[in-house]
């Protein structure tokens, strides 16, 4: 049940509303929204949200995962006295703020959601418009105070000195978003959840890499943490993700460096990839001894 709300709430117009699939999607004039989006909970994503001004957010949990990753970007806010919450990923598909709004319930909120009457446990279409009726408005400007770093790039060579030399370029990235076609025929391993953004096939990947590395995001209601594995699978690109309890989502150093893989593609598995395996392995096995990329 939401709580009573206290004596900050506004006689003002309510700001508009906004709901994204992708963090990476709020626009200018978003600025000043409150905004419901399918991203994860992480601090990059807070910081996106910071940057674009937004007056509250709502965002999946993604498991929570290592280190509470997931969730991470609640308390950032909760700084900038921004009211968020995040919603459980057994109720809801992560990258899909439709079916959150549908039938997703509230399992974590900030402080800043809760002076303002909001608690776990509430529908999230209940605590979407709760809070657009209660959140104290804010300037409808990006907060020069936030740094939001760029999503990182890294290539593997750069993190691990035992990377062997060889042709077969690996990369650590972020987002999925930051995908370009410069990766084709790259392994790429990503911060990002293995759902498939928006539920369309096209969003699956931006290049026809190698082999590619999620994040499974608790797995979640519908196996939706991992769906874009399948899709990827039609597409012949080997795939695979990683237990989000073994790897920050959003760091793809970290899926790199501590990732566990739970649930690998048809051609994954075609390439030796195994569910228990180490990312880490993974990698060093497709890059073999002869930089051909087969596994020796």
């Amino acid at each position: 049940m939401i709580g009573r709300a206290p004596d900050t709430t506004h006689s003002d117009p309510v700001p508009a509303s906004c709901i994204v699939g992708s963090i990476t999607h709020l626009k200018d004039e978003n600025a000043g929204a409150h905004v419901c989006t399918g991203s994860h909970g992480g601090r990059v994503v807070a910081q996106c949200a910071l940057a674009a001004g937004v007056n509250s957010l709502i965002c999946h949990n993604a498991g929570v995962g290592l280190e509470d990753a997931g969730i991470e970007g609640l308390a950032v806010l909760d700084a900038f006295h921004v009211p968020a919450a995040a919603v459980d990923h057994m109720s809801a598909r992560i990258g899909d703020p439709h079916d959150m709004l549908a039938r997703g319930i509230i399992s974590h909120v900030n402080r800043r959601a809760r002076d303002v009457g909001l608690r776990p446990g509430v529908r999230c279409e209940e605590a979407f418009r709760h809070l657009q009726s209660h959140a104290p408005v804010r300037c409808a400007t990006g907060s020069e105070e936030v740094k939001v770093e760029p999503f990182g790039r890294y290539p593997v060579s750069s993190i691990d000195p035992e990377w062997p030399e060889t042709t077969l370029q690996a990369v650590a990235l972020d987002s999925a978003s930051s995908i370009g076609e410069s990766d084709t025929g790259s392994i790429v391993l990503t911060g990002s959840h293995g759902g498939l953004p928006g539920g369309r096939d096209e969003n699956a990947i931006k290049a026809q890499v190698r082999f590619a590395v999620f994040n499974d995001a608790g797995v979640g209601i519908d196996n939706v943490g991992i769906s874009r594995l399948l899709v990827l699978d039609r597409l012949g690109v080997a795939a695979a993700a990683v237990d989000a309890s073994s790897a920050r989502i959003g760091d793809g150093r970290s899926t790199y460096e501590t990732g566990i893989l739970s649930h690998v593609n048809t051609h994954a598995r075609e390439l030796g990839a195994v569910a228990g395996m180490p990312a880490k392995d993974l990698l060093h096995a497709l890059a073999g001894r002869n930089g051909t990329g087969k596994m020796s």
